[in-house]
């Protein structure tokens, strides 16, 4: 049979590449510290209550940076000082915030669908308290279970409720509902040149996926059974994770028009432009510290931004210190690095044309259900969190079948 699927522009689909880029199969292009402070302002300033107002009041986005830039000032592991926040950064990041997500929210306030970090979306109080109680109170029936199951590794503080790995498919072994022996799927050819390519998945084990069957209005009906929650006690928890599932849907379309269009690796500094070294030139803390204080003083006055330190060196040549300096009578010293050209006019939302095209409405979407509890104790007061993973291998998906 023909293979109709096309991209949105209507080029055919090439099936070993996909739809959608996957971790495995992606190169992760390294962001630059410049990058980072940028994509951190702007991502704390939104989780502000009323951000939309407070953007309109300088002096309280002055404070903001202000704080910015005495965090950001002190590279993480070596300590560094070092010059963050000039007048590009500001113009950069005040002009996508104002122009490009101040526009989006206000329009979306209804929906509270909201762009987080690059790739991210976020609804607040998207779940209402009774669906949260309704789970709650559904979670402890396996809570109670007098087989604790601890997640690795987390000082038993983190209970594990369904996990796919207790009960997967095992290659040679597990059988469909009709009494047939699953086996490993074919691997494409030529894959096998990729560096690393036998970590991208298993040959001995794969999760098993629930089928949860979208309608066009965006409701959820699970069609199978899901993993681990298959006894009759646990018949509660399908309704309540439709609705819970249900809830996502315009959070996913979101997520994967993104993907699409690769907005998960948008690029606000040209890594082109880095160097690996600096200049090598340093300036007094006080002397960087009242430049930058004039700076923000532009700035809350809605002047021009002229200020520049760079600048005031070339004119100002008793300024300059040496990076080589390290005497304890000599001020503390911060250095300039190269950080990169900001680039691009920052961040867009995905348009409707894309959102309809990757839609889940209208779809039977293959979904793992992971559920867990966070136990709290006066002993275990606080969960430091797990270690950063990629949730899953990479699973080849069957690309024919027939019925009869």
């Amino acid at each position: 049979m023909e293979d109709r699927l096309r991209t949105i522009f209507g080029r055919p689909i090439i099936r070993q590449e996909g739809l959608y880029p996957h971790p495995t199969d992606s190169f992760a292009r390294p962001l630059f510290y410049r990058e980072q402070y940028l994509r951190k302002f702007s991502a704390s300033f939104r989780e502000e209550d009323d951000w939309t107002a407070k953007i309109t009041d300088r002096s309280f986005v002055a404070n903001k940076l202000r704080e910015a830039a005495s965090a950001d000032g002190v590279l993480p592991i070596s300590g560094k000082p070092i010059h963050v926040w000039d007048k590009e950064d500001i113009n950069f990041i005040y002009k996508e915030l104002m122009e490009k997500y101040k526009p989006y929210d206000d329009e979306h306030k209804e929906t509270q669908i909201r762009p987080s970090i690059d790739g991210v979306w976020r609804a607040d109080g998207f779940c209402d308290e009774d669906l949260r109680a309704e789970l709650t109170k559904a979670a402890v029936t396996l809570e109670d279970s007098p087989q604790k199951k601890w997640h690795p590794e987390s000082n038993q503080q983190l209970l594990d409720l369904v996990h796919p790995s207790w009960w997967p498919i095992v290659y040679g072994r597990t059988k469909t509902i009709d009494g047939e022996t699953v086996y490993l799927p074919k691997i494409p050819e030529n894959y096998y040149w990729r560096e690393n390519a036998e970590l991208d998945y298993s040959t001995k084990f794969c999760w098993l996926p629930s089928e949860f069957e979208i309608s066009q209005d965006g409701k959820t009906k699970i069609a199978s059974y899901i993993n681990n929650l298959a006894l009759p006690d646990h018949k509660i928890f399908y309704p309540i994770l439709e609705d819970i599932f249900s809830k996502f849907v315009p959070l996913f379309n979101h997520v994967l028009a993104d993907l699409r269009r690769w907005f998960h690796d948008l690029q606000r500094v040209d890594y082109l432009s880095y160097k690996e070294c600096g200049s090598g030139k340093s300036v007094p803390e006080n002397a960087y510290k009242e430049s930058l204080e004039r700076l923000l003083a532009q700035f809350e006055q809605n002047e021009e931004l002229t200020t520049d330190i760079k600048k005031e060196l070339e004119t100002s040549p008793s300024l300059l210190g040496s990076s080589a300096i390290s005497a304890p009578s000599i001020e503390r010293q911060v250095h300039f690095t190269n950080n990169g050209k900001t680039v691009g006019s920052g961040w867009n939302p995905p348009s409707s044309k894309l959102l309809d095209f990757v839609k889940l409405q209208g779809t039977t979407a293959r979904v793992i259900v992971k559920m867990a509890t966070i136990i709290l104790t006066p002993e275990k007061p606080k969960w430091k969190g797990g270690p950063w993973h990629v949730e899953a291998l990479k699973v080849f998906p069957k690309t024919n079948s027939s019925s009869g």
